[in-house]
C-alpha cells in the first residue's frame, strides 16, 4: 500500500492506524476470557442475596439457568465463592480506600481463576428454589456476546483522538492542535481500558483489572492536565511554552503515587487531582474571557470551547453521580455516559479548529440557555429532596413549576441580551433602500448607504473593497470577522470589520441579509435609472424645439433689430438659451472651460449694463482643477443659472458699479461661490423674499449645498484650503451684498 504523501494525510493515517490497533488489542483480551453465558446485573438488592441474571444465551454453558434468577455462588476444586452485588461494579474509583480497592482485586483474581475452570454454579430461581449445576466455561468469548456499551466506548475513544489528529492536522505547528491531539491520544486508553473492565462478565484476572484502571487513571489526569494546557495557550497565549512542561510532570508523578498507592485514599489518588486541574482549566477560561473582550472570532470560539467542556462535565456529572443523589431517574451506565465527553471533545475541536464560529456562535448561545433550564431544574429538585425532605414525585411537580415561572421569563431576558443587534426583517428596511436608492446626489446616497450598512452591522471598520479585491466573491470572510458586501446601484462593494464594535462574529444571516439589501437596491436604483432616462429623453426633446423654434427666430430678430442696446439684450437672451439648453441637454463642460464660459457671460451682461466685472485669474482657485472629482452637467447647470440671478440681483437691485465673483475649491470635496458688490446691500432678514432669491435658494438645495446672504462686508473670509488666504478673494472694503454658497462636488438630480 502506498504511504499518503502529504503530512496532514500522515497524520490522520497515523490515527486511523492506531485506533485500529487499539480496537484490535481491546476486542483481544475481551474477548480472551472464560465465558458462561450469562448477563448480570450489578443492582444492589438489600433484601436478595447473589447477582440477579439478566439474559441467558442459548447456546451457552450456563443455558440451565432460568431468567430472573440469582447467581449464589461458584465453586471449584474446593474452593467456593459467594458472590456479592460488589463484585460486578462497573469503576473501581467508586471504592472510597484503598484498602477497598484491593479486596475487590483479590476477589476478581479468586473468581477469575475459578471461572477458568470446570466450576459448580448455585442458583436461586425466581420461586425462590435453590439448584446446583456443573458447568464447563467456554475459554473464550463470542464476539456477539459483547454489549452494545463496549462498541460505543470504543467509538468515543477513536472519534476523540482522529477528532484531536484532524484538527492537528489543519495546524501541526501551534499549541492548541498540539494539545488536543494529545487529549484525544490519552482519552482513547481511558475509554478503550474502561469498555474492557466495565463489560466483563463476572470477573477479570486482578493483575489485569489492575493494569486496566491504571491506564485509566493515567488517560484520565492527562486529559485532565492537556485541558488546563489548553486554556493556557488558547484563544490567546497566556504564559510561554516552557510553562507547559511541567504540567505533564506533574501528572505522570501523581499517577504514579496513585498506581503504588501512596496518596492517602482513592480520592487524593484520582478525584481530587481532576478537581483540581478543572478548576484549572476553568481559572484560565475565566482570564482568556477578561482578555478576548474586542476579539470577536477569540471570543466566539472561547465561548463554544467553555459550553462545550461545561455541557460535557456537567451533564456527565448529572446523569451519573447526581441521579445517585436526588434519585430522580436510574444512574446512566458509565460507559454510555462517556458519550457527554465525546460531545464535549467534538465541541472542543470546533473551537480550536475555529470551524465555522459564524454559524455555531448561535447554537452556543441555545445549548447555554438549554444548559442553565437543565441545571435550574437539577438543583431546585435537589434542595427540595435533601433539605424539605420531600418525596421525590412530589419535588419534581413543584421543581418544573417552578422552573417554569422562573427559567422562561429568564430565558427570554437572556436571549434578549445575548442577541442584542439582531437584524430587522426585510420587509422593515424596503422602504429604507428605496429612500437610499433614489436619493438624488450620489455623495448622499452613498452616505446614506453607509449608514444604512453601520447602523444594522455596527462594525467597528466600513472600508471599500480594494481593487485588487474587486472580484471577491461577496460573503463571509476571515471565519467571520469580515463580510464583504457586493457593488450596489452603482457603489463601490464594501468590506465591513468586526460585528458589533469587534464584539462578535458576522453570521450567515449577516450575509444573507446583506445579500438581499444589495439585491433590493440594485432594482431600486433600476427603477431610479429609468426614471432619469425617460425624464433626460423627454428633456432633449424640450431642448431641441427651444433650439430650433425659439433660437432660430431669435436669431431672425437680431438681424431686423439695429438698436445697440436691443441688440446686446438679444446676445444676452441667445445666450441664456444656450445654456438652457445645454443644461438640458446634460452637456459636461471641464472646469476651466465652464469657468471662462460662465465668466464671459458675466461680463457679457454687467458691461451691457455699466458695470465692471472683478473675476482675475485663476478662474478656480484652490486645488488644481485637474483633481476635480468628474464633472456633472446638472450642477453646471444649476451654478450657471444661480451665478446669473445672483447678478441679476446686482443690476436690478443693488444700484453697484462692481461686481466681484470669485469660484473656488474647499476640499477636495467641496466647492464654493463667492459674488459681491459694492451697491446698498441687502437685509439678511428678507434675503429668502422675492422670486429671484427664492429661485437661487431652490438652486442651492438642488446643488446640496447652503446659501448666505450678508451687506456692510469688509473682507470675505478666506475659502482656500488648510486656512490660507486664497489669492483675490478679498472684496473691495465698503458697504454692498456678499452671496455666499457652499456645495459638495459630485453628480445631483437636475430639476
Amino acid at each position: 500500500m502506498q504511504m499518503p504523501q502529504t503530512r496532514s494525510a500522515r497524520i490522520l493515517m497515523a490515527a486511523l492506524l492506531l485506533t485500529l490497533a487499539g480496537v484490535t488489542t481491546a476486542l483481544y483480551i475481551a474477548l480472551n476470557q472464560p465465558w458462561l453465558g450469562l448477563t448480570l446485573s450489578s443492582r444492589v438488592d438489600a433484601y436478595s442475596p447473589g447477582i440477579e441474571v439478566l439474559h441467558i444465551a442459548r447456546n451457552g454453558p450456563a443455558a440451565a439457568i432460568a431468567q430472573g434468577s440469582r447467581l449464589l455462588s461458584i465453586s471449584a476444586g474446593g474452593q467456593r465463592v459467594v458472590l456479592q452485588p460488589s463484585d460486578l461494579i462497573e469503576e473501581p474509583d467508586y471504592f472510597d480506600t484503598y484498602a477497598e480497592v484491593e479486596r475487590f482485586f483479590q476477589r476478581q483474581t479468586q473468581i477469575a481463576a475459578l471461572q477458568a475452570r470446570p466450576l459448580l454454579l448455585s442458583w436461586q430461581d425466581p420461586a425462590g428454589q435453590v439448584f446446583e449445576q456443573a458447568v464447563a466455561p467456554l475459554p473464550s468469548r463470542p464476539l456477539a456476546s459483547l454489549p452494545l456499551v463496549f462498541w460505543f466506548q470504543l467509538l468515543c475513544g477513536g472519534v476523540a483522538l482522529l477528532v484531536g489528529a484532524w484538527v492537528y492536522a489543519l495546524k501541526p505547528k501551534g499549541w492548541p492542535g498540539r494539545l488536543l491531539a494529545l487529549s484525544g491520544l490519552l482519552f482513547l486508553p481511558n475509554t478503550y481500558s474502561a469498555a474492557i473492565y466495565s463489560t466483563r462478565e463476572l470477573a477479570l484476572p486482578g493483575g489485569l483489572f489492575e493494569l486496566l484502571s491504571a491506564i485509566n487513571h493515567l488517560g484520565a489526569l492527562g486529559f485532565g492536565g492537556a485541558l488546563a494546557a489548553l486554556f493556557l495557550v488558547y484563544p490567546a497565549r497566556l504564559a510561554a511554552a516552557k510553562w507547559l512542561w511541567p504540567l505533564p510532570i506533574i501528572v505522570v508523578c501523581w499517577w504514579a503515587m496513585d498506581a503504588a498507592r501512596l496518596a492517602p485514599n482513592v480520592s487524593w489518588g484520582v478525584r481530587i487531582p481532576l478537581l483540581l486541574e478543572i478548576l484549572l482549566a476553568v481559572a484560565l477560561a475565566v482570564v482568556q474571557w477578561r482578555r478576548s473582550a474586542m476579539r470577536a472570532a477569540d471570543r466566539a470560539a472561547l465561548r463554544w470551547f467553555m459550553l462545550s467542556a461545561m455541557l460535557g462535565a456537567f451533564t456527565f456529572v448529572v446523569f451519573t453521580f447526581g441521579s445517585r443523589m436526588i434519585g430522580v431517574f436510574t444512574p446512566m451506565q458509565q460507559g454510555y455516559a462517556f458519550g457527554f465527553f465525546l460531545a464535549m471533545y467534538l465541541g472542543l475541536a470546533l473551537g480550536v479548529g475555529r470551524y465555522h464560529l459564524f454559524d455555531l456562535d448561535r447554537w452556543a448561545y441555545r445549548l447555554l440557555l438549554w444548559v442553565l433550564g437543565l441545571g435550574l431544574i437539577v438543583v431546585l429538585d435537589m434542595l427540595l429532596v435533601l433539605l424539605l425532605n420531600w418525596r421525590h414525585d412530589l419535588s419534581l411537580i413543584l421543581t418544573l413549576l417552578l422552573a417554569g415561572l422562573l427559567y422562561l421569563p429568564m430565558r427570554q431576558w437572556l436571549w434578549g441580551r445575548m442577541m442584542q443587534g439582531e437584524l430587522p426583517p426585510i420587509d422593515k428596511l424596503l422602504p429604507e433602500i428605496i429612500s437610499v436608492a433614489f436619493t438624488a446626489q450620489t455623495l448622499e446616497r452613498e452616505r446614506r448607504w453607509l449608514g444604512l450598512l453601520d447602523r444594522l452591522y455596527q462594525p467597528l471598520h466600513n472600508l471599500p473593497m480594494p481593487p485588487s479585491e474587486a472580484d471577491t466573491a461577496p460573503g463571509l470572510a476571515q471565519d467571520g470577522m469580515e463580510l464583504r458586501i457586493a457593488p450596489a446601484g452603482g457603489l463601490a462593494a464594501r468590506r465591513l470589520q468586526g460585528r458589533s464594535a469587534g464584539q462578535r462574529l458576522f453570521t450567515v444571516t449577516d450575509a444573507d441579509l446583506a445579500a438581499s439589501l444589495v439585491t433590493l437596491f440594485n432594482q431600486a436604483a433600476a427603477g431610479r435609472d429609468a426614471l432619469e432616462t425617460g425624464v433626460q429623453q423627454e428633456r432633449d426633446r424640450i431642448a431641441s424645439d427651444l433650439h430650433d423654434d425659439i433660437g432660430a427666430k431669435l436669431l431672425t430678430l437680431r438681424h431686423l433689430v439695429h438698436g445697440e442696446r436691443e441688440q446686446a439684450m438679444l446676445m444676452t437672451t441667445i445666450d441664456q438659451l444656450r445654456a438652457i439648453v445645454r443644461g438640458l441637454r446634460q452637456a459636461v463642460q471641464p472646469w476651466e472651460e465652464f469657468a471662462a464660459d460662465i465668466r464671459s457671460e458675466t461680463a457679457q451682461r454687467l458691461a451691457a449694463a455699466g458695470m465692471v466685472l472683478d473675476w482675475p485669474p485663476p478662474l478656480i482657485g484652490g486645488l488644481n482643477a485637474a483633481r476635480l472629482p468628474p464633472q456633472d452637467a446638472a450642477q453646471q447647470y444649476h451654478l450657471r443659472a444661480l451665478l446669473q440671478e445672483a447678478v441679476s440681483n446686482a443690476i436690478r437691485h443693488a444700484r453697484a458699479s462692481r461686481v466681484s465673483v470669485r469660484l473656488s475649491i474647499v476640499d477636495a470635496t467641496r466647492m464654493r461661490l463667492d459674488v459681491f458688490d459694492d451697491g446698498i446691500g441687502i437685509d439678511p432678514q428678507h434675503a429668502a423674499t422675492g422670486h429671484g432669491l427664492t429661485s437661487m435658494q431652490i438652486r442651492a438645495r438642488a446643488l446640496g449645498g447652503q446659501i448666505a446672504w450678508r451687506r456692510n462686508i469688509d473682507r470675505v473670509p478666506s475659502s482656500a484650503p488648510s486656512g490660507k488666504p486664497a489669492e483675490n478673494t478679498a472684496p473691495p472694503s465698503g458697504h454692498g451684498t456678499w452671496v455666499e454658497l457652499v456645495f459638495p462636488l459630485g453628480p445631483v438630480h437636475p430639476i
